[in-house]
């Protein structure tokens, strides 16, 4: 759906109808107007109008963007290269671009009721789809088109919007709107892929698209085209319109549009606009297989292919035949959207696009002329709804995007971890001494969250905040330590995640033992006169009996307190923060009531929340910061000891 654009005079276009075509058009251009009250009194246009007798209208009066609001499009039953190049001459006019040509390209109870086979549906697996659901009524998709007989007994109940300015005739519209989401188990006419969906039915042009995306319409069908180079206002309302929620499909064009099947045809070309073209029955990308002039457009714009060639459909009431065109194609994709929308309303339009193509067909092999040309493949129902049912933003509540075209995931900004202090254990005595207790702490994430443990080469040590595990230093030399790092990773049901390391200094405490006799094992302990080895089932006795004697070196790193500043004499004090966890309001203190130099309190973005100086006692008020751990250090002449508090 991201396709490359070719910024250029828009020019005309037809898709083929099978029926009936639309009337002529004026002629028209487009362009930028700062004022348009300065610009109809100026002296040039007023002598335009004269020779053209012009017509202007605000063309995207439904847009949000101020820029789009200033687009005007100037008409005149006058040849349009003349008008253009007149049009260029007012300064009060800016980026002048030709105007578009508008052109339209179990099992139910009806699904037979006028057709022999409905292999549309059969082809995409729509009964399979319809396992799953049969579309929630509260998904609109958004028709755009040329009219709509809302008599139709395939419409009669299913339109939540007609636009009564639509005055073209309705066969055409009919047709598409029925396939997308007309009545189904009706015991009437046919099925249509979209089952219970509603309709929005609005008129064919670019600012129908922008109200109908601001009205709601969850999914919008273009089986129009409008010019065969892009415009850069009607790409900016395509933009408008994603960004606005809605999935846009159009139809790529049938074959002879724009000059050949190979053609870009717009809006389905634009960006943020998933294109449309046709196979058959046997996924057959021609028409009349071996005839290459019977195909619809294939080029690199194409995102997915789906049946359009000899489609069963309705273009009046009481009326049922068959038609081809790329128009066809389309709705099938819109309403299986729509399918998809039912079952996880919490989809990005760049989710729904993937979706969509991991989920298709690959028909290139059976359409090895065109490999590569058709998009990913023929659109799949099932799957598609399958995957979406599935996916991992199946969760409630929706999980927030930043951008719905892109579909980047706004993570939780209080999603956040604390792998916990630094510790010092000992190998060689006793798997007590050896046991590794990893205590994390987590907070916020969309939907289910997991947190992983993990060492330093990557291996997996655990699942859950807190795990136990035995840590061993056999390749490590007597009384030498060594240090591993492990990571915490909190990630949610979105994709994001966040982590935080803690280091374990793991000490080597047998002494050296030349013969290899077990029975003459001994421990290093740390006494009054030093390093001391000493027999094995001595040491649980001077651990008990001898103040000051601890197990390991005399260097050794206890509680890493002091971790890598181990000569220093002084050695921070503990600090306490209560309550943990907190409601916002904190306490920080030492065990002793020393004074502490500063206090600097981080949240897990890393960013300074507040700081405060030379008390024995501090009172922190965080209650306007979002929810989730913060990171404290405290401060004593050049050492500094840090903790970490929770506040919910």
């Amino acid at each position: 759906m991201r396709k490359f654009l070719l910024f250029g005079i828009t020019t005309t276009l037809i898709i083929t109808c099978c029926f009936n075509k639309i009337a002529a058009q004026n002629n028209s251009v487009w362009g930028s107007v700062e004022n348009i009250e300065d610009l109809l009194s100026s002296d040039a246009y007023l002598q335009l109008d004269k020779l053209y007798s012009l017509t202007e209208e605000q063309i995207l009066p439904s847009s949000k963007n101020a820029e789009l609001l200033k687009v005007y499009a100037f008409s005149c039953n006058c040849d349009e290269v003349d008008l253009y190049t007149a049009i260029t001459q007012v300064s009060g006019i800016q980026g002048v671009e030709y105007g578009p040509k508008y052109e339209s390209l179990v099992l139910p109870n009806d699904y037979y009721a006028e057709f022999p086979t409905m292999y549309p549906l059969d082809l995409i697996n729509a009964e399979q789809a319809w396992e799953s659901t049969h579309g929630d009524t509260n998904i609109i998709l958004g028709i755009t088109d040329v009219n709509y007989d809302i008599t139709h007994e395939e419409l009669v109940g299913k339109y939540v919007y007609y636009d009564t300015m639509n005055s073209a005739v309705p066969t055409h519209g009919n047709a598409v709107s029925i396939l997308a989401a007309g009545n189904t188990d009706n015991l009437v006419g046919l099925s249509s892929i979209g089952y219970d969906l509603r309709l929005g039915l609005y008129r064919m042009n670019y600012n129908e698209v922008l109200y109908a995306a601001y009205a709601g319409s969850k999914v919008i069908n273009m089986s129009w085209t409008s010019g065969c180079n892009s415009n850069i206002y009607q790409q900016l309302a395509m933009d408008e319109a994603c960004v606005a929620g809605a999935f846009l499909v159009a139809a790529a064009g049938n074959g002879n549009t724009c000059g050949g099947p190979d053609s870009l045809v717009y809006p389905a070309a634009y960006d943020n606009v998933f294109a449309v073209t046709s196979i058959g029955p046997y996924d057959n990308h021609e028409r009349y297989i071996g005839n290459p002039n019977s195909t619809h457009q294939h080029n690199s714009t194409v995102d997915l292919c789906a049946p359009g060639y000899d489609v069963p459909l309705s273009t009046a009431p009481g009326i049922y035949e068959t038609g081809s065109g790329t128009s066809f194609a389309a709705p099938y994709v819109t309403g299986t959207v729509g399918l998809m929308l039912s079952v996880n309303p919490c989809m990005s339009n760049a989710e729904i696009e993937n979706i969509l193509k991991l989920s298709s067909v690959n028909v290139d092999a059976l359409n090895p002329s065109y490999a590569g040309l058709l998009g990913a493949g023929r659109l799949d129902a099932e799957a598609a709804v399958e995957m979406a049912l599935n996916s991992a933003t199946n969760i409630n509540p929706c999980p927030i995007y930043n951008d719905l075209c892109e579909g980047i995931i706004l993570c939780d900004s209080s999603q956040s971890v604390y792998a916990g202090p630094c510790q010092t254990v000992f190998w060689g005595y006793t798997d007590d001494y050896a046991t590794v207790e990893l205590n994390g702490l987590t907070s916020g994430g969309n939907g289910a969250t997991m947190s992983t443990w993990t060492d330093q080469y990557g291996n997996i040590m655990g699942i859950g905040n807190n795990i136990t595990f035995l840590s061993d230093a056999s390749g490590v030399s007597p009384g030498a330590f060594t240090t591993r790092t492990y990571t915490l990773t909190h990630s949610d049901a979105s994709g994001c995640s966040v982590s935080g390391e803690v280091n374990v200094i793991t000490y080597n405490v047998k002494c050296p033992n030349p013969s290899g006799n077990p029975d003459q094992a001994k421990i290093i302990i740390c006494g009054k006169r030093g390093r001391n080895c000493v027999p094995y089932n001595a040491v649980e006795h001077i651990l008990a009996t001898c103040p000051g004697c601890t197990l390991g070196p005399c260097k050794a790193i206890s509680n890493c307190k002091s971790f890598g500043t181990a000569n220093n004499e002084f050695e921070a004090p503990a600090v306490q923060v209560y309550p943990n966890p907190s409601k916002g309001i904190i306490n920080i203190k030492t065990e002793e009531n020393q004074t502490i130099d500063k206090i600097e309190i981080y949240n897990c973005m890393g960013q300074l929340v507040t700081t405060q100086l030379n008390s024995p006692f501090f009172t922190v008020d965080i209650t306007k910061e979002k929810g989730g751990i913060f990171f404290i250090k405290a401060y004593f002449d050049d050492q500094v000891t840090s903790t970490v508090v929770s506040y919910f």
